[in-house]
């Protein structure tokens, strides 16, 4: 895949981008995940110019927002729109609690403009695109799978084998440009620095060129690699773009989608299996999707997809309830009692004293018990301290200096 495109450029990339002189990053026994702790993540639909990117964004969106006109880069700045994450749980506690309403979580998906061969050099709108995408945390990767003589495609031919290598290549060349551009600002700074000022520098330096000679030699995406925890902050601070974690979705025909069938799929499948194995496909229409807009319940396959990029995102749900509200919490999968607090408020994580927690499945399967949505007197929670790591479905309440939530 890679070294198809990369044949070109590597003899001048090696020259100016060093090789590891035998170290290497830190390394530590925690598989860390990548990614931002935040309330608020966005998904980026991505894809080659014309593939039904827009026309999927009205459809995830219900709005009419977005240009899905047959020509490509009918979409040149970012369109944005909230959706809101399935949870049948909080309906379910709002009523065992009595909530007056449920706040469900949401996420920002953004409508970025097409890329073209060759962006990464600013072909087309590449230089936009690719910056767009690297303000995203996680990655929509749409890709034609439907023949249709009436709609242009940009390679004139339909081959969605070729289309991901395009997309990720492109990718790839741009995560090489930003980490020897860091490089070379690193060892910039260090000139005008004591020696023993640079350790930090050196040690990013060693872990840049880690995730160089990665891409370089093998084409690797780094959203399929196991990570320290040092390595995570140096990926997370550049936003490389392959370390994005991608929900693939193959845009097919309305009849192959009806009758679950396609030409293409399998080939797809294969090539995920070899490239990106970390990663979910789904199959979807855009064109089915964009014709039931009128209807008011979200589609399956679209909530699949929310579902499956939550999940990607290694994001896990915790959840506050009482009389006023019952809300869902997204953290990352491993976050302690104090970082969901801190999600909620960050003066609860800073006051943070202990935490009351109940199991979702537990109250579930107690919930006979509660009295007039009298929970926390019906049913015994679990004291836990600043060390508890939080588990999808835990209804939690914090105790904090200076008062105590919901």
């Amino acid at each position: 895949m890679f070294k198809r495109l990369f044949c070109t450029t590597r003899a001048s990339l090696a020259k100016r981008v060093p090789k590891s002189k035998g170290k290497s990053a830190p390394t530590s026994n925690a598989n860390a995940l990548l990614g931002r702790q935040s309330s608020k993540l966005s998904v980026g639909i991505v894809g080659l110019a014309n593939v039904g990117k827009s026309t999927f964004f009205q459809a995830i969106t219900k709005s009419a927002i977005g240009n899905p006109n047959n020509y490509p880069f009918a979409t040149v700045d970012p369109e944005e729109a909230m959706y809101t994450v399935p949870s049948p749980k909080l309906e379910e506690l709002r009523e065992i609690f009595g909530s007056e309403r449920t706040l469900p979580s949401y996420l920002k998906i953004v409508d970025i403009a097409g890329l073209v061969r060759n962006a990464s050099k600013g072909e087309g709108l590449g230089n936009q695109f690719l910056n767009d995408i690297r303000n995203v945390d996680g990655i929509f990767h749409v890709v034609r799978g439907f023949d249709n003589d009436e709609i242009t495609h940009v390679e004139l031919t339909v081959d969605p084998v070729r289309d991901l290598e395009i997309v990720t290549d492109e990718l790839l060349l741009k995560d090489l440009d930003t980490a020897e551009s860091a490089l070379e600002r690193n060892k910039k700074s260090m000139k005008s620095m004591k020696a023993g000022d640079r350790k930090e520098l050196e040690k990013e330096n060693a872990i840049l060129e880690k995730l160089t000679n990665m891409m370089m030699e093998n084409g690797r995406l780094l959203n399929n690699e196991k990570w320290t925890e040092d390595e995570v902050d140096v990926v997370n601070k550049h936003k490389f773009l392959t370390a994005k974690p991608t929900v693939y979705l193959l845009n097919v025909s309305q009849e192959d989608y009806l009758s679950g069938e396609n030409n293409y799929i399998e080939d797809v499948k294969s090539w995920l299996k070899s490239n990106s194995p970390k990663e979910k496909l789904i199959m979807f229409s855009a064109d089915y999707e964009h014709s039931q807009l009128e209807k008011k319940d979200r589609s399956e396959v679209i909530n699949e997809m929310v579902v499956q990029m939550k999940d990607q995102l290694n994001l896990i749900s915790f959840y506050t309830c009482g009389k006023i509200e019952a809300r869902e919490w997204n953290v990352k999968r491993g976050s302690t009692a104090p970082e969901g607090a801190g999600m909620i408020h960050t003066d609860l994580q800073k006051g943070f004293l202990n935490a009351n927690v109940l199991k979702y499945d537990k109250l579930i399967e107690q919930k006979d018990q509660v009295i007039n949505g009298e929970v926390e007197k019906s049913i015994k929670y679990d004291k836990v301290g600043k060390a508890y790591e939080i588990e999808d479905g835990d209804i939690i309440v914090i105790n904090a200096i200076g008062g105590k939530t919901r």
